[in-house]
């Protein structure tokens, strides 16, 4: 999606060519996300710079207007981005029942501007839909160790899909 300057909100999707001019915004979100355990596939910020720059995955961000709309809104692109509250990697996965737009990875916390933003799915719920349609798919799906979801994930129209455990082969 581009960026709309009339909008309070937007979900700015960046080209593969970008993932150098804006690492700097994400890397540090990814690595909080690391240390908290929350990369049940066990990812690094590397790997997913490497999936991203070679066209496997897409960046977003998240730009949210908070607090009161008074009627402010992003002079550019830019200011949007480097104010993001969040930003979320996108991937178009086949399946037998058809292609999913997959939420791969979403980070809103500390290391990003999420002061007062309100939760990347209700306010980007449309533009999701829209991803994915021009993408060809006919479901979204997401995976999460984080068991929150399970009251969460219903309030956005999800049902669960299936629950996946793991144990190491000692």
């Amino acid at each position: 999606m581009q960026f709309d300057p009339t909008k309070k909100n937007n979900l700015i999707v960046i080209d593969k060519t970008e993932v150098r001019d804006y690492w700097h915004v994400v890397r540090a979100g990814l690595e909080y996300m690391c240390k908290e355990g929350r990369n049940p596939d066990g990812w690094i910020p590397e790997d997913v710079f490497t999936v991203v720059a070679s066209g496997n995955a897409n960046l977003a961000f998240t730009s949210m207007m908070r607090g009161e709309d008074k009627g402010m809104r992003y002079a550019s692109r830019e200011a949007a981005i480097a104010d993001s509250s969040g930003f979320v990697f996108l991937q178009v996965l086949p399946s037998f029942a058809g292609k999913a737009l997959h939420i791969w990875i979403a980070v809103s916390n500390d290391k990003t501007n999420k002061a007062d933003a309100g939760s990347i799915m209700r306010v980007f719920n449309d533009d999701l839909n829209e991803i994915a349609k021009a993408a060809g798919c006919n479901a979204i799906t997401f995976g999460s160790n984080q068991s929150f979801w399970e009251t969460l994930g219903p309030r956005f129209g999800f049902t669960k899909q299936e629950t996946k455990w793991r144990r190491d082969v000692k």
